[in-house]
């Protein structure tokens, strides 16, 4: 699965927001900040599937938007 996330700096702290979810989560470094993200949304997965009526069916859907995110600008 792939998302798109914006990257900040916040005092000493990098946060990184899922852009979809509103997930977020944080690390002394971009690496850091985006491993702690990752889990982040994991768990939130998990749960939404955990919490979803038995009898709904429950599929993925791909969709390409890469070409739309602007993937490289400074953070700091």
């Amino acid at each position: 699965m792939k998302t798109i996330i914006q990257i900040h700096k916040e005092s000493k702290y990098f946060v990184a927001v899922d852009m979809t979810t509103n997930v977020a989560d944080q690390g002394l470094t971009e690496e850091e900040a985006i491993k702690n993200l990752k889990k982040g949304l994991e768990e939130h997965y998990q749960i939404l599937t955990e919490l979803a009526p038995k009898d709904y069916k429950i599929s993925f859907l791909d969709i390409e938007v890469e070409k739309y995110a602007q993937t490289s600008r400074p953070v700091g």
